[in-house]
C-alpha cells in the first residue's frame, strides 16, 4: 500500500469521535447464539477499562480496517501504532525490526518486585489479507482494492493499544524490575513475520510470551485455551505434470497431463482415511488444479497444489511418502514421456503452548469472563499460526477470544463477509492487563 491510497484530507483516527458499528447482514453461516452473559462481560469490562477509551479504540480499529496493508508492507499501520504509543507520555521506548515490526517496551516505575525481575511479551499481528471485502454496507469497509482485514488483526491491534494505554496510565503500579514488551508483528498471513523477528532479537530478555486471536465461532466472552499443541504445522505442496499437447480431436497423438493429474487427486483423497491412525488429526487438501486455456486444445502441462496440516512429524512424513508414492504410481501407469514432479515446502511449525503458561491464561481468563466460559473445547485446531516461532523460543501461550453474537454474521475468519466484533475490545484489554498483573504480582486496575 502506498500513501496515495490514504486521502490527504483523512483526519487522524485519534482526533475523531467514532460510534461502534454492529454488523447485522443476514448470512447463511450465521452462528446459533447460546451464550447469555457475553454482553454482561462486555459492559463490565467496558466500565472497568473506560468507555471513552473503548470508543476511541473502536475508531482506531475502523480506521485500520479501512486502510489495510499486507505482509511486511504495513508501513502506515506501523506509523499509526507508533503515533498512538508516542502520545502515551513517553512511557514506551519504541524500535523497529524487520522493517515494519514495532517493538514497544515499558518498564514499571513502582516498588521493585520481591520475587525478582520479569519481562513478558504481548503480541498482536498487524497485517491484512490479499482479498476483497464484500461487506458493501459496512461504513468502515476496506477502501483498498483487493486488500482487507478479514481475520481481525485490526481488532487485535486495538486491544493491545488499549492495554498499552492502561499500562502507561498506571505505570507507577508496575514494579520497577518488571517490563512489558509489545510485539506488533507484520506478515502473519504470509510469508511470516515471527521467525525473522525472533532472529533479530525481539524476545531477548523476555521470560514469557502471549498472544490472543479472536474466534468468531465461539460465543462472545468465551475463551479457549489448552496446553500442548493448539494449532497445526502446515506443509504446502505442488505437483507438476508435463506432457505434450495438441488438437482436441487428436488425443491419441498427444501426452495429456490432465488425466494422470486427476488420478493423482483421487489417490491423495484416500490418504488420510487409509494411512493416518484414527487417534491422529491431519488434513490433506487440494486447493488448485491449473491447466488448459481452450476447449479444443489439449494442454502441455497441469499443476496441482494444496497443503497438509498435522500435529506430528511422523504423521506428516507418512502423508508425504504416500503422496510421493501415488505420483510415482501415476507416472508408471501413464507410461510414455510424461514428466511428474512433486515438491513440498514447510511452513509454520506446530504451535505448542507451555503447560504452566496455559494454566496462567486459564486462571486469568476465568477471573475475567467466568470459569464456565473458559475451556479447551474444540482444541487443537488444524489452522496454523506463526506465533509458533515465539513459543519455540520462549515459554508462552496462545489463546482464543470468542466473538459470536446473535444478530451478527459470525462468518469465519478469511470469509469475504467477516468483520471483527468490536465488543471483544474491552474484554481483550482486560485480559491483557490482568495477565500482566498476574505475572508481576501487581494491581494495575484497582
Amino acid at each position: 500500500l502506498c500513501l496515495t491510497h490514504i486521502p490527504s484530507t483523512c483526519t487522524s483516527p485519534f482526533e475523531l469521535t467514532f460510534r461502534p458499528y454492529t454488523h447485522t447482514r443476514t448470512h447463511t453461516h450465521t452462528h446459533t447464539h447460546t451464550h447469555t452473559n457475553g454482553m454482561e462481560t462486555v459492559e463490565r469490562c467496558r466500565a472497568l477499562v473506560g468507555a471513552e477509551l473503548c470508543e476511541k479504540l473502536v475508531g482506531v480499529r475502523h480506521h485500520i480496517h479501512m486502510y489495510p496493508e499486507c505482509a511486511f508492507e504495513v508501513e502506515n499501520t506501523a506509523r499509526l501504532i507508533e503515533e498512538y504509543l508516542t502520545k502515551l507520555g513517553g512511557a514506551f521506548s519504541l524500535r523497529r525490526m524487520c522493517g515494519t515490526a514495532v517493538i514497544a517496551d515499558l518498564v514499571g516505575s513502582g516498588a521493585a518486585r520481591e520475587a525478582g525481575a520479569v519481562c513478558i511479551a504481548l503480541r498482536s499481528d498487524t497485517d491484512a489479507l490479499d482479498m476483497t471485502e464484500e461487506n458493501r454496507e459496512l461504513p468502515h469497509r476496506s477502501k483498498v482494492e483487493d486488500k482487507a482485514h478479514m481475520c481481525g488483526h485490526d481488532g487485535h491491534i486495538a486491544m493491545l493499544l488499549g492495554a498499552a494505554t492502561l499500562f502507561a496510565e498506571h505505570r507507577a503500579r508496575i514494579p520497577s524490575n518488571c517490563t512489558i514488551r509489545l510485539l506488533f508483528q507484520p506478515a502473519e498471513e504470509g510469508p511470516g513475520g515471527a521467525e525473522p523477528m525472533v532472529k533479530e532479537g525481539c524476545l531477548e530478555g523476555v521470560d514469557e510470551v502471549y498472544g490472543i486471536h479472536n474466534f468468531p465461532f465461539i460465543d462472545l466472552g468465551e475463551v479457549r485455551v489448552c496446553e500442548g499443541p493448539i494449532m497445526a504445522h502446515i506443509t504446502d505442496w505442488t505437483v507438476d505434470v508435463e506432457g505434450h499437447g495438441g488438437h482436441g480431436s487428436l488425443p491419441h497423438v498427444c501426452l495429456d497431463p490432465i488425466g494422470p493429474a486427476c488420478n493423482i487427486v483421487d489417490g491423495f483423497r484416500s490418504i488420510i482415511g487409509t494411512n493416518v491412525p484414527s487417534k491422529e488429526s491431519a488434513v490433506l487438501v487440494v486447493t488448485g488444479i491449473h491447466s488448459g486455456t481452450a476447449q479444443n486444445v489439449i494442454p502441455d502441462k497441469c499443476q496441482i497444489f494444496g497443503s497438509i496440516r498435522d500435529f506430528s512429524p511422523a504423521v506428516c512424513a507418512t502423508i508425504r511418502q504416500r503422496m510421493t508414492d501415488i505420483v510415482k504410481g501415476a507416472a508408471l501407469a501413464a507410461g510414455g514421456d510424461l514428466k511428474f514432479n512433486i515438491d513440498f515446502s514447510d511452513s509454520y511449525p506446530v504451535l505448542v503452548n507451555d503447560r504452566e503458561a496455559a494454566a496462567i491464561v486459564h486462571e486469568v481468563a476465568k477471573n475475567v469472563v467466568g470459569e464456565k466460559n473458559v475451556s479447551a473445547d474444540g482444541l487443537p485446531i488444524l489452522a496454523s499460526e506463526d506465533f509458533s516461532y515465539f513459543t519455540e523460543a520462549k515459554k508462552g501461550c496462545f489463546f482464543f477470544l470468542g466473538g459470536a453474537q446473535e444478530g451478527r454474521t459470525n462468518t469465519s475468519c478469511h470469509s469475504t463477509s467477516y468483520d471483527f466484533n468490536d465488543h471483544c475490545i474491552p474484554i481483550g484489554i482486560e485480559l491483557w492487563v490482568r495477565l500482566a498483573e498476574h505475572r508481576f504480582s501487581a494491581s494495575i486496575l484497582k
